[in-house]
């Protein structure tokens, strides 16, 4: 009897085993879910008509992401686990209290364990800086504001436990922001004062009401009047939040979204196959003239509100920021929207534009070359080409001031500097940077030439340090020939 039984087993255990990929028969594969990306399906044969070695490899990745019934054993494992052990069946997916659902990564952002270091927020504050200055040269309008993350505004919500961090990655961008004058729209406060919440329960991301406000803030800003938070609607059960997908992609529950009433005016005016495009065109009978929106996530809902505003808009979401697009289509007023999580991305040079010409120097020339003022170490710079701009990046393995700006200077030419995008470096006390030279510039920047005799210059302790290209700092000749002081003084 215990044979049998001992067969019986084995055969529902086999049989368990192979239902999954027998039912891909009838039902065909499971589609992704939320933002998943799965393994497609292999070929035998590479594109160039080699045979494909991997087949096999492939064909265990292709039937791991997509065997039958995968979306209903997720979802009841994560339900498990939730019920259970009050844990996350997802690591990018943290569990808070009263059904709410927070993306794991804002978790270190507001107890600070992910902050900002004091030169990458003077970094970020920089260039935007910069890109402010370009902005308000051609005649346009700028504002920068940052989405909050959900824990941010609602930590009664949040998992149990957590302290928030005396100054959090935001709190030192804003701080640095004031410090370089750069116009800023401030959230967080504004959406924090509503009694609703203007955050979805179960996503990462503000309700079309939240987005509302965002609206009406950033008008404001560009001293226009914005009414978006005022439309009539309702909240329905209509949308599927993104965390709560990764969670239980079989689930049919929906979160409330707030729906409005009216359909908002405005067109596309390219083909657009859905809000999370890299770009955005669109048209409506506003007043207001053209807008560029450098958005991320939240520019989902935050788009067909600002689109309704403005005669045109563009909205981007890819990076590093193409300030060039002002010209696509004239615009008059510029924003950034980044979401809190995401400051970093700011310390690496996240602008696409001319890199300014200094109007004077800050600092004495005949000063700079003295030996104290040299820097031990030399800088070491990278061309590139991209058609329409050379692009120079570079390091300096030295310390900087943390709000030190990055100067590039000629060493074969007059006394002519320009100022590179300031980059926040993983490796401690080496400063980095990048700028752009349009290739129509009367510089003519020769990418050979440029690599040869570019040399950098930045603040060390209050003092300016020249750090000399590194072909520069082994050219006595050259370096005698154009009075730069590499020697001792006789």
């Amino acid at each position: 009897m215990k044979k049998y039984a001992y067969l019986l087993f084995t055969a529902l255990f086999f049989l368990a085993c192979l239902i999954p990929g027998l039912a891909m028969l009838p039902l065909g594969p499971s589609s992704a879910a939320a933002n998943e990306h799965l393994a497609p399906l292999p070929k035998a044969v590479q594109p160039d008509g080699s045979p494909n070695w991997d087949l096999l490899s492939d064909a265990a990745d292709y039937f791991s992401g997509h065997f039958a019934f995968r979306q209903e054993l997720i979802t009841a494992d994560s339900a498990l686990k939730a019920a259970v052990f009050r844990t996350s069946a997802q690591p990018s997916v943290a569990l808070g209290r009263d059904g709410w659902l927070f993306y794991a990564e804002t978790l270190d952002c507001y107890t600070g364990a992910s902050a900002l270091t004091e030169r990458e927020a003077c970094c970020a504050a920089r260039s935007l800086r910069l890109a402010q200055d370009y902005v308000q040269e051609k005649g346009g309008r700028f504002t920068f504001t940052i989405a909050p993350n959900k824990l941010s505004l609602y930590p009664e919500h949040g998992p149990q436990g957590l302290e928030r961090t005396s100054a959090t990655s935001a709190d030192r961008l804003v701080e640095a922001l004031a410090r370089e004058g750069v116009a800023y729209t401030d959230l967080f406060g504004p959406l924090a004062a509503q009694e609703e919440a203007m955050y979805l329960r179960l996503d990462s991301h503000w309700t079309n009401r939240g987005a509302a406000l965002g609206h009406d803030l950033l008008l404001e800003a560009f001293g226009l009047a914005g009414h978006a938070f005022d439309k009539p609607g309702s909240y329905q059960e209509s949308h599927r939040g993104d965390l709560h997908e990764m969670l239980y992609p079989a689930s049919p529950q929906l979160d409330r979204q707030f729906v409005f009433s009216e359909e908002l005016q405005f067109e596309y005016a390219s083909k657009v196959r859905g809000p999370d495009d890299l770009r955005i065109l669109t048209a409506s009978g506003a007043e207001n003239g053209p807008l560029l929106l450098f958005r991320d996530s939240f520019g989902n809902a935050l788009h067909g509100l600002m689109a309704e505003s403005f005669s045109q808009s563009l909205f981007v979401r890819a990076t590093p920021y193409d300030l060039g697009l002002m010209d696509q289509i004239g615009a008059q007023y510029v924003a950034v929207e980044l979401v809190e999580r995401n400051l970093a991305q700011l310390a690496q040079a996240p602008f696409v534009m001319p890199a300014p010409k200094l109007a004077g120097l800050p600092w004495n020339d005949e000063e700079l070359c003295r030996p104290e003022n040299l820097s031990g170490a030399p800088a070491l710079l990278e061309v590139s080409s991209n058609g329409t701009y050379t692009t120079l990046s570079g390091t300096v393995d030295a310390p900087c001031d943390p709000d030190s700006p990055v100067y590039l200077v000629l060493a074969d030419g007059p006394s002519t500097a320009w100022e590179a995008f300031p980059q926040w470096d993983a490796e401690a006390g080496r400063i980095a940077f990048t700028a752009y030279f349009d290739q129509e510039d009367s510089i003519a920047f020769d990418m050979e030439l440029a690599n040869r005799w570019v040399n950098v210059v930045f603040r060390c302790n209050g003092q300016w340090v020249l750090a000399l290209c590194d072909a520069v700092s082994h050219n006595p000749e050259y370096l005698a020939s154009r009075g730069l002081w590499v020697g001792e003084e006789e």
